[in-house]
């Protein structure tokens, strides 16, 4: 009688643990996806259709055109991420772990996107424009 409320008990203690998990990779999913946010402003990203091809200005470079797509690439699968751990808030503990796993790949595609971008960006600030 005793197994079944020490089960139980190590059921409920491997769900929060996971929900705890799940809580701080979404906490990183908000955060590096308003950092998008703002590095899309900041960059410029947000005034001009970097598929349409028809700019003549200086964001004409293939720099500043990989740059805008690795960051939408970047928003995307944070978003991506944060729609799945809402989602799975209502999922099954089992279920959780590979959530997390699906979770941690996917920020980490983020987090280098985001990376590429920013290295693009620098590339076409500081060589291609002067």
């Amino acid at each position: 009688m005793d197994d079944g409320a020490v089960e139980i008990r190590e059921e409920q203690r491997d769900r929060r643990e996971e929900k705890r998990r799940l809580i701080v990779r979404f906490v990183a999913a908000v955060a590096l996806d308003l950092f998008t946010g703002v590095y899309k402003r900041a960059a410029g990203f947000d005034g001009s259709d970097p598929n349409s091809g028809t700019e003549t200005t200086e964001n004409e470079h293939s720099a500043f055109f990989w740059a805008a797509i690795f960051n939408k690439v970047a928003h995307l699968s944070c978003m991506l991420v944060i729609f799945q751990i809402l989602s799975s808030v209502v999922v099954l503990g089992r279920r959780m772990r590979s959530h997390r796993e699906d979770c941690d790949m996917k920020l980490l595609g983020g987090f280098i996107s985001v990376t590429i971008s920013l290295c693009l960006m620098a590339y076409h600030r500081w060589w291609v424009s002067c």
